[in-house]
């Protein structure tokens, strides 16, 4: 399970661009594809992470770990990969508010940022300044705090069955709030609308294995899921494209993934992973925190440099920096601090060695 499936990194690089693109030209059709790529880093992730559990689950049922050593080194693997550039950046940004060259916004949404609970600071008062795509991380923190434990302390049969159930929550959730009339901002960032998705993800990665229908298994189908996908955001405009198509997304995004998984050989996944493609990414997650904050024109002001007349321009040294400063960080922070996670559960001492016939029988 540990084994690095070809496509899905150039999978996240297509979901970085469409977010990039979202945000640096600010219009109603590409703020939906900023959402739709968010969506798929979603599938994506409960994909992958209900692979992981599902694979210390199997396990703990053998009795070579308990299920708090699993847990615990979940978490300690997340916080290693999530929190040093999170955290980085938000410091950077706090000496940058100190010197007077940045505005922090609110306390209560610095807090929220530090806390990860930003997804529900804005649902209640707004959207503000360049950290609104924070939400993202916070829902996604907010799963892990939910899933873990249900996959580990359940038995493993029951794992799709959560799945299901938390698909079951974001539809009846999602119904309710448009019952309820709530903002279009609650279909944005809200956890419960959101959690469907990595439900979606978690059965694919569990099932991942079980050979789709042949029809499926050929490229021009996988390029005709993918054009599916990213019709969604020019069929539908705000507020039906945030309310009602998000869970026909998921499960095509879902489909794409097991289709990369299943063939893996094909000439989609070749393009997919040409090396350039495949470094953004690899380079995603931190290029996917940095952009918003990186406004080229404000830079070469501050040197008194001259600043490009035409926005594309200033837009293609943003997207150059922040693929600097996202490899800088891959290569200088997050993966040090990896290993170092790494090197921490390697040198702890070994419980899993011990009978554990109570998880045994989970």
């Amino acid at each position: 399970m540990a084994q690095r499936i070809k496509g899905f990194d150039g999978l996240r690089a297509i979901a970085f661009l469409l977010v990039f693109v979202s945000h640096k030209f600010v219009m109603p059709v590409t703020d939906r594809f900023g959402s739709l790529a968010v969506w798929i880093f979603f599938v994506l992730s409960g994909f992958l992470i209900t692979r992981i559990l599902a694979g210390q689950r199997s396990k703990v049922e053998m009795g070579q770990t308990s299920r708090n050593d699993a847990l615990l080194g979940f978490y300690r693997s997340r916080v290693f990969r999530i929190l040093p550039p999170y955290y980085a950046l938000l410091a950077v940004l706090a000496v940058l508010a100190a010197c007077g060259l940045y505005d922090l916004n609110s306390a209560g949404r610095q807090w929220a940022n530090v806390l990860f609970y930003s997804n529900i600071y804005i649902e209640r008062h707004g959207w503000q300044g360049d950290l609104g795509h924070l939400w993202s991380l916070a829902v996604e923190q907010q799963y892990y705090l939910l899933f873990a434990p249900l996959v580990l302390f359940l038995p493993r049969h029951a794992l799709p069955g959560v799945c299901v159930a938390m698909l079951i929550v974001s539809v009846v959730g999602n119904i309710s709030f448009i019952a309820a009339g709530r903002p279009l901002v609650t279909f944005d960032v809200n956890s419960i609308v959101n959690i469907g998705l990595f439900g979606l993800g978690g059965l694919a990665g569990l099932f991942v294995d079980r050979p789709l229908p042949r029809w499926l298994l050929n490229d021009v189908a996988m390029v005709a899921v993918f054009a599916l996908i990213l019709s969604a955001p020019l069929v539908l405009a705000n507020p039906g494209f945030l309310e009602i198509s998000r869970p026909a997304v998921g499960i095509l995004v879902a489909c794409l993934l097991v289709q990369i998984s299943q063939q893996q050989v094909s000439a989609v996944v070749k393009m997919l992973d040409l090396a350039p493609i495949r470094w953004i990414g690899v380079i995603s997650y931190a290029a996917y925190l940095f952009h918003p904050v990186i406004h080229s024109n404000s830079i070469l002001a501050f040197f008194d440099l001259p600043v490009p007349a035409e926005h594309r321009w200033t837009v293609a040294i943003d997207f150059m920096l922040t693929i600097a400063f996202a490899a800088a960080s891959w290569v200088f922070l997050e993966q040090p601090m990896i290993r170092f996670g790494q090197r921490l559960k390697m040198a702890r001492p070994d419980s899993s060695r011990l009978p554990q016939k109570a998880d045994a029988k989970g």
